[in-house]
Parts: C-alpha cells; structure tokens; sequence
C-alpha cells in the first residue's frame, strides 16, 4: 500500500508542476501577444461598427 500512495503522490505533483508551467506559459504568451499588437498598432475592436459606406 505504500508503495501505490508513493507512486500516486509522485504523479500527483507531475502532474500540479506541469499544469503550472502550462499556466505560466498561457499567459506569457497573451503578455507577448498584446505587447506585439501594441507595436503593431493594433487595437481591439469596438463592439460598434464602424460606418465605412
């Protein structure tokens, strides 16, 4: 039995360290994405259309 619970707990704290990095890396990569747009001169778009006729 200990070594099932051993083994669990190891997988257990894989599994919490790779959702963090997946975590870290989500918003990393929304901090980079924006930051990009920003040099680009993109902004968001309003949720009024434009009238472009």
């Amino acid at each position: 039995m200990s070594a099932f619970l051993s083994s669990f707990a190891s997988y257990l704290i894989k599994m919490i360290i790779l959702v963090v990095l997946g975590l870290c890396g989500g918003f990393i990569g929304i901090k980079l994405r924006q930051s990009s747009d920003r040099k680009k001169g993109i902004t968001e778009i309003n949720s009024e259309p434009s009238e472009q006729e």
